[in-house]
């Protein structure tokens, strides 16, 4: 079975553009980790399946309610996802839309109940959304 939360260990902020490059991403989200002083492993292999579904929320400000929105990420390879596939994929898909938004902080993902799955077969992870503190 899947795991009820993971990659808890990384931050990351969602307020950049999207990335061409899987080795500059991955050097920058280090980086940012290494100034909260996290260790940040992106070769560790987080999920042993190929699909996954993720969900995130926003605020929309023309109907004024929260938002959530959810997609499918599939794994460069068959044995699963390592972190930083992952955050990487999760990075591009979310960051136009959650760039501008108050809770753009990966703080990693938690499994949903299975009364929640949209598909059984795939493991569905919501995204922890924190927000950027500027408390020393």
């Amino acid at each position: 079975m899947y795991k009820k939360e993971i990659m808890s260990d990384v931050r990351w902020g969602f307020y950049e553009n999207k990335y061409d490059s899987f080795e500059k991403f991955i050097l920058e989200v280090i980086e940012y980790n290494k100034d909260l002083d996290l260790e940040w492993i992106p070769e560790k292999t987080v999920l042993d399946c190929r699909e996954i579904i993720i969900q995130y929320s926003y605020w929309d400000d023309d109907i004024k309610t929260v938002i959530e929105k959810d997609f499918e990420l599939i794994a460069d390879n068959q044995t699963g996802f390592s972190a930083g596939e992952l955050l990487f994929k999760i990075h591009n898909q979310v960051v136009d839309r959650l760039q501008n938004e108050d809770f753009n902080i990966f703080q990693g993902l938690a499994l949903l109940k299975k009364d929640c799955i949209i598909n059984p077969d795939k493991p569905h992870y919501f995204i922890d959304q924190g927000v950027l503190s500027f408390w020393g």
